[in-house]
């Protein structure tokens, strides 16, 4: 029997006018966007539709992602073995293992993107992609230019030959000019407001943990596959306690789509906006069937099946 896992992307997958043809041409879709968007203190559909700029600041990025993945699996008729996110994509996976609500995740990430937005001020810290070379080659260079003040580390383990790294500014910039010749095929900066999922966002943890406590957590029904562990969780308080690592630990996502092919795992479904996800495990495994979801179009496609 074929073993069915749904991805939900993480930034970098938002684009101007996501989830609009859902909102004007779904009635239940545009209903069930406006009530997340009424759980928040903005809003998101406003940025959603109309303000890019606004969109690709990380506390109104997290929230419409969920928003947009989560309205998607409320139009369709599926069923699931396992769910897992990139990052804040591990909120609607949360909420597509009813863990906790989708009101509850879009209130959690936006909590969440404020507070690593405002973590450090801008220019003190950020992300490069590393492409081409392997998880321990990219650990090494890390340690080799890091100091005891400024620290550089792998934070989203992709899939073979893209790693990204997080830290100090002066660390990424002098790993982005001298990359090729440590060895790296390119490395590209990316535009983020912080050194997200590196050891520099323990100074956020004990706020977020915090603001955690305010939501009721249920054992998934569905196990998810979390960031931290690369391992499938049911159990609401480890799931609670990994979602606190998760803000300074890498997002060990190779590692996941691994953990999930030696499940017996043969489907995959992105939902959300683009396809970034999907474009990452053809580089993990190509035998395997992906199909990415996130337009009217392609609910109604799936939905004939």
């Amino acid at each position: 029997m074929t073993k069915r896992a749904l991805l939900f992307p993480g930034q970098g997958a938002q684009k101007l006018g996501m989830a609009q043809d859902l909102y004007e041409e779904l009635p239940s879709a545009h209903d069930y966007l406006d009530t997340l968007n009424a759980a928040l203190p903005f809003d998101m559909l406003h940025l959603m539709f109309n303000d890019e700029e606004q969109l690709g600041l990380t506390q109104y990025t997290q929230p419409a992602i969920v928003s947009h993945s989560t309205a998607v699996l409320n139009e369709l008729s599926i069923d699931y073995d396992y769910t897992i996110g990139h990052s804040l994509g591990e909120y609607a996976a949360l909420a597509a293992s009813h863990v906790i609500s989708a009101d509850d995740a879009v209130k959690i990430v936006a909590k969440r993107g404020e507070l690593m937005a405002t973590a450090f001020p801008r220019g003190t810290g950020s992300m490069a992609a590393v492409l081409g070379m392997t998880v321990d080659e990219v650990s090494a260079i890390c340690k080799q230019i890091s100091t005891d003040e400024l620290t550089v580390e792998p934070a989203n383990l992709n899939c073979p030959g893209q790693i990204v790294v997080s830290g100090h500014q002066e660390k990424i910039d002098e790993l982005v000019r001298d990359g090729k010749t440590l060895g790296a095929k390119r490395v590209l900066p990316l535009n983020v407001s912080g050194p997200f999922h590196s050891s520099m966002m323990q100074v956020i943890s004990d706020e977020f943990s915090a603001f955690l406590d305010q939501f009721e957590f249920n054992d998934a029904k569905v196990p998810v596959v979390q960031n931290t562990t690369a391992q499938a969780v049911t159990n609401k308080d480890e799931i609670k306690q990994q979602l606190i690592r998760q803000l300074y630990s890498p997002v060990r996502f190779e590692e996941s789509i691994r953990f999930l092919l030696d499940q017996g795992v043969t489907e995959f479904i992105e939902l959300g906006p683009n396809k970034v996800l999907s474009g990452l495990i053809k580089k993990i495994n190509r035998d395997v069937t992906i199909t990415a979801i996130g337009t009217v179009d392609e609910i109604k496609e799936w939905n004939k099946q």
